[in-house]
C-alpha cells in the first residue's frame, strides 16, 4: 500500500451541499439500490446519535452504534439490518467535492468507511452545529456548513493516519526527520541506524510505502522547501541552495529541474 496520505495534501473543496438532515429509521431491513454514479465526487457523512445497526458497505460488515461516523462515496452499494424494536437516529450529510488532482481523490477514497474511535463530544458538536447552520440558513450559512464539513473530514483523516502499521510509523518517523533537518543530507545507512533496521530492509519498506526511494523522497522535501523560500522573495537561488545544504549550486539547479520540470529561475521570474 502506498502512503497516499503522505504524498497527498488532501487538496479538497466542498463545492455543493445537497442536504443535511436528521433521520429516524424504523425499518428492520433497508437496502439501498445505487444506480451507476452520475457524479462520482458525491459523498455521504453520517453520525449515529441513537440505536444499533449492522451495516454493509461494499460487502464489508460493520456494527454501528452511537458516536460512530460513516463516510463513503454516495454511489457505493450499502445496506443495513436493524432489530425490530430499535430506532436508529443519525445525522446525514450529502455533498460534492472538488479535488486538486487524482492523487487527492485516491487518498480520500482510501480512508476508512467507519470511524469508531473519534472524540464523541467533539464530533457530535460539529455535526450538530452543521445541522443547525443548515436548518437556520442565516446569512453566510453555506460558508459555515462547508467549513464544518471540512472540520469533520480533517478529523477523519487524522484518525486514519493514527491507525498505522509499524512500517508506516517507521517511514513517517524518517520523513519527519528529513523535514526537520533542512541542511542535512541523510544517507541510507544513517536513516537505517535511526530506526534500527538494515539498509536493504529500509529501502524495501520505504519504496513500498511511498512509491519513492528514501533519497528521492528526501530530495522532494528539499525542493519543496526551496520553492517556498524562493516564492517568499527573501532569498536568491544561491542563498536557498546554501540554506538547504547544497554545496554545488549547479547540482541544486539540476535537481530542482528534475523534480519540478522547470529551473529555479522560473520561480524567481514569477515573483
Amino acid at each position: 500500500m502506498k502512503l497516499l496520505h503522505a504524498m497527498s495534501e488532501f487538496d479538497i473543496t466542498v463545492t455543493k451541499l445537497e442536504y443535511v438532515v436528521e433521520v429516524q429509521s424504523k425499518k428492520s431491513v433497508e437496502v439501498y439500490s445505487t444506480p451507476a454514479p452520475v457524479n462520482r465526487n458525491e459523498y455521504v457523512l453520517s453520525l449515529t446519535t441513537q440505536g444499533l445497526t449492522n451495516y454493509s458497505i461494499s460487502d464489508q460488515q460493520y456494527t454501528i452504534s452511537k458516536g460512530h461516523v460513516l463516510f463513503f462515496p454516495r454511489y457505493l452499494p450499502r445496506s443495513r439490518v436493524m432489530e425490530e424494536s430499535d430506532q436508529w437516529r443519525h445525522i446525514v450529510v450529502v455533498f460534492q467535492l472538488q479535488f486538486g488532482g487524482e492523487t487527492d481523490k485516491a487518498a480520500l477514497d482510501q480512508l476508512n468507511h467507519v470511524f469508531k474511535n473519534l472524540d464523541q463530544t467533539r464530533i457530535a458538536f460539529v455535526f450538530q452545529e452543521l445541522l443547525r447552520a443548515w436548518a437556520g440558513k442565516q446569512p453566510g450559512y453555506l460558508i459555515r456548513c462547508r467549513s464544518r464539513i471540512m472540520d469533520i473530514l480533517h478529523l477523519l483523516i487524522v484518525d486514519s493516519k493514527e491507525q498505522k502499521t509499524s512500517h508506516l510509523r517507521m517511514v513517517e518517523m524518517l520523513i519527519g526527520l528529513m523535514e526537520a533537518s533542512e541542511e542535512t543530507f541523510y544517507s541510507i545507512e544513517e536513516l537505517s541506524r535511526e530506526i534500527g533496521i538494515s539498509s536493504s530492509y529500509l529501502c524495501l519498506i520505504f519504496k513500498k510505502t511511498t512509491g519513492f526511494t528514501a533519497i528521492q523522497y528526501q530530495n522532494r522535501i528539499k525542493i519543496g522547501k526551496a520553492i517556498d523560500l524562493l516564492r517568499s522573495g527573501e532569498y536568491n537561488i544561491t542563498e536557498v541552495a546554501e540554506r538547504l545544504g547544497f554545496k554545488d549550486i549547479y547540482y541544486f539547479s539540476r535537481l530542482f529541474k528534475k523534480v519540478t520540470g522547470t529551473p529555479p529561475s522560473s520561480v524567481m521570474k514569477k515573483i
